[in-house]
C-alpha cells in the first residue's frame, strides 16, 4: 500500500513539473539583476502613473529622481539615457536614440532638455541608489506634450539593437506646460508615396505625418493602388488601430507580395479615420521600368520556378498541342467519312424510289 503511495506522489510531482516547467529558473533568467522605479516629483501632472508626467515653466530646471536597486549579490552595470517617442512601421509608438528617426516639426525633444547626470552606474549585493536626472525646460513656451522614456540598459547589451529588442527597464518621460488631453490630435497629412524595397520586400510606402505635439490615437487605414491608365486596383490594404506619436512620421507599408512589379504610373488613394476625424488622401507616384526591373531582381521573396519545371511545362505544352491537332485531325476525317457514309444512303435512297 505505501508503495502505491510513493507511486502515486512521484506521478503527481512528474505532472506538475510537465504542466510547470523551470518556474523558479524562468524568474531567475527573466531577473536582470536589478529593478528601477520612479521617485514621486512635486511637479507630477497625474500622482496616479508610474511614470514621470512633469508640468514644466519656460526655462525652469527640474532635478528627477530614481531609485535603482539590485536584486543579487553580483555587481550590475548599467547605463543610463534618454529617448524620444516615434511612431513604428506598425503604427506603435516607440523610443529611439536615432536622431534620422524623428519628424522635422520635433522641436526641443526630450533628449535634447534631459541630462543625465551618472550615465554609468554599478549596483550590487541588493543595494539601492539614487540617480538624478536633470530637466531643463524650453526658454520658449510649448504646447501639447513632449514624450520619451529614460532607458536603464545593461551594460554589455549590443548597441545596434533596436531600443525594444533590449536588455533594459524603461521609465516613460512626458513634459507639459498645462497638463490638458494630448490624445486628441487633429491633423495628419500624407508626404509622400513611392515604390521601393524594404526588409528585401517589395512595397509602396506612405509617409504620413502627424504635425502637432499631441499623441493621434487609433486611426484605421484603407488604402488602395490603381494604375493611372487603366484604373485597375493592384493592391488593396487595410490597417486599424494605429498610434502616432506627437511630433511624428511614419511609412505606412503596402506589401507587394511575389507579383512582379511593371513600371508606370500609379495612383495611392488613402482613408484615414479614428471615429472622430477623417481623412482622404491621393498621391501620385511612378515607377520607372529601370526601378521596376531592379526591386524585381533584388527582392527576397518572389517565385523562383526550376529550370526543370520549366522545361517540363515546354514539354507538356508540345504534347498538348500535338494531341489537340491530332484529336482535330481525326475529327475532321470522321465528319467527312460520316458525310460521305451519308450521301451514299441518300443515293441508294433516290435510286429505289425511280425503281
Amino acid at each position: 500500500m505505501k508503495k502505491n503511495n510513493y507511486l502515486y506522489v512521484i506521478l503527481w510531482a512528474g505532472l506538475l513539473l510537465f504542466l510547470f516547467p523551470n518556474i523558479t529558473l524562468a524568474k531567475e533568467e527573466e531577473n536582470l539583476g536589478y529593478t528601477v522605479s520612479a521617485v514621486p516629483s512635486s511637479k507630477q501632472i497625474d500622482p496616479e502613473q508610474s511614470y514621470f508626467y512633469i508640468q514644466t515653466t519656460p526655462g525652469e530646471i527640474q532635478q528627477l529622481k530614481v531609485n535603482v536597486k539590485s536584486t543579487r549579490k553580483e555587481p550590475v552595470k548599467i547605463n543610463i539615457y534618454p529617448t524620444n517617442a516615434f511612431t513604428g512601421d506598425q503604427g506603435t509608438i516607440e523610443y529611439t536614440e536615432d536622431s534620422k528617426l524623428l519628424d522635422e516639426t520635433l522641436k526641443d525633444p526630450i533628449s535634447s532638455i534631459v541630462k543625465v547626470d551618472t550615465p554609468s552606474l554599478t549596483v550590487e549585493d541588493y543595494e539601492e541608489k539614487e540617480l538624478t536626472i536633470q530637466l531643463t525646460s524650453p526658454k520658449e513656451s510649448y504646447s501639447g506634450v513632449k514624450i520619451g522614456a529614460l532607458v536603464f540598459e545593461l551594460d554589455g547589451t549590443e548597441k545596434d539593437q533596436p531600443v525594444t529588442n533590449k536588455f533594459a527597464y524603461r521609465i516613460g518621460l512626458i513634459t507639459s506646460e498645462n497638463g490638458d488631453d494630448y490624445k486628441d490630435s487633429k491633423t495628419l497629412n500624407l508626404l509622400d508615396a513611392k515604390s521601393t524595397l524594404k526588409r528585401g520586400k517589395k512595397m509602396v510606402l506612405a509617409t504620413l505625418q502627424n504635425p502637432e505635439p499631441k499623441i493621434l490615437s487609433n486611426i484605421d487605414i484603407q488604402a488602395e493602388v490603381r494604375e493611372k491608365d487603366s484604373k485597375k486596383v493592384v493592391k488593396k490594404t487595410t490597417a486599424k488601430q494605429y498610434n502616432m506619436a506627437p511630433n511624428s512620421r511614419f511609412e505606412f507599408e503596402m506589401d507587394w507580395g511575389t507579383s512582379a512589379i511593371k513600371g508606370g504610373t500609379y495612383l495611392l488613394n488613402m482613408t484615414v479615420s479614428n471615429g472622430y476625424n477623417d481623412w482622404k488622401f491621393e498621391k501620385e507616384f511612378t515607377i520607372t521600368g529601370a526601378q521596376a526591373k531592379q526591386m524585381n531582381e533584388d527582392s527576397g521573396f518572389k517565385i523562383i520556378t526550376p529550370i526543370w519545371i520549366k522545361a517540363v511545362t515546354i514539354v507538356l505544352l508540345i504534347m498538348t498541342g500535338v494531341m489537340i491537332f491530332v484529336l482535330l485531325k481525326r475529327r475532321k476525317k470522321m465528319e467527312s467519312q460520316w458525310k460521305s457514309r451519308k450521301r451514299k444512303k441518300r443515293k441508294k435512297r433516290k435510286k429505289k424510289e425511280v425503281r
